[in-house]
C-alpha cells in the first residue's frame, strides 16, 4: 500500500512547483559525504503522454519508454525512445479535403538536474530542469487530396509516401517522487523548439513523433511518467 505522506508529498510538489523550488533552496545545507554517493543503477518506465492524447485524438497512437540514470550528484541522464502511427480519420478527411497516414519513430537525449536538494533520511524526490535533443524519423503521404476551385472543376490526385526526418531541442521542468521503494511518479511540461527538417517543401507533415504538431516551429509538452529503479547494488 502506498504510503499516505510520500502521496501528500508528490501532490504537494506538483501544486505548487514554484515554492517548491524556492523552498529547496532555501533549506540546502551542507551534505554528509554518505549522501553524495550515487547510488548505481537506472530506471525504466513509461511516458503516458500518447495514451491520454488518445482520448482527445483517436486518429493517433503514440507510446514511449522512459529511462533516467543519475550519472552524479544531482545530475541525471534522460532517455526516451518510442514510436507513433497516425491515420486520418473520415471526419478528419472531410474537413481537410485529404486522406493522411504517418508512421514513425522517435528518440531524445539529455541532461536533468535536480534542484530539490534536501538531506534527509530515505528523501529520493527530485524537481528536475533540463536540456534534451530529440529527432524522429517518419514515413507520410497522402492517399488522396481534393483541391476545390469554383470556376474549373475539382483537382483529385494522391502523394505516396516517402520519408522525413525532424531534429529539435527540448526545454523541460517538472517534479518527481518515490511512491515506495524503487517506483516512481513524475510530469515534466516540455517546450520543443524545431531546429532543422527535410523534405518539408513536398507534404507538411500533421504531426511529429515525439514533437507534435508538424506545422509549428514552437511546440508546448507534457509528459507523465510511471517508471521503476533497477539498482545495480544495494541501496
Amino acid at each position: 500500500m502506498v504510503k499516505v505522506p510520500k502521496i501528500l508529498r508528490y501532490i504537494f510538489i506538483s501544486l505548487f512547483l514554484p515554492v517548491a523550488l524556492l523552498n529547496a533552496q532555501e533549506e540546502v545545507v551542507d551534505a554528509k559525504e554518505s549522501a553524495d554517493v550515487v547510488t548505481p543503477g537506472f530506471t525504466l518506465g513509461l511516458n503516458l503522454e500518447g495514451p491520454v492524447y488518445y482520448f482527445f485524438d483517436r486518429d493517433k497512437v503514440a507510446f514511449s519508454a522512459v529511462t533516467h540514470i543519475e550519472l552524479a550528484p544531482n545530475w541525471f541522464f534522460r532517455g526516451e525512445a518510442g514510436f507513433e502511427n497516425l491515420t486520418f480519420s473520415a471526419e478528419n478527411i472531410e474537413k481537410r479535403n485529404y486522406a493522411y497516414q504517418s508512421n514513425g519513430s522517435f528518440f531524445k537525449a539529455g541532461i536533468l538536474y535536480d534542484f530539490f536538494n534536501i538531506e534527509e533520511a530515505g528523501n529520493n524526490d527530485n524537481v528536475f530542469v533540463g536540456l534534451n535533443y530529440g529527432f524522429a524519423l517518419q514515413e507520410h503521404g497522402a492517399s488522396r487530396f481534393i483541391i476545390e476551385n469554383s470556376y474549373w472543376d475539382n483537382y483529385q490526385g494522391s502523394l505516396n509516401k516517402y520519408v522525413i526526418s525532424t531534429h529539435w531541442l527540448e526545454i523541460s521542468a517538472g517534479p518527481r517522487t518515490e511512491l515506495v521503494k524503487n517506483l516512481y511518479m513524475g510530469w515534466t511540461i516540455n517546450l520543443r523548439i524545431k531546429m532543422l527538417q527535410n523534405n518539408r517543401h513536398v507534404l507538411e507533415p500533421y504531426s511529429i513523433p515525439g514533437y507534435g504538431k508538424g506545422d509549428s516551429n514552437l511546440n508546448a509538452g507534457f509528459s507523465y511518467v510511471i517508471e521503476y529503479f533497477f539498482p545495480w547494488g544495494d541501496r
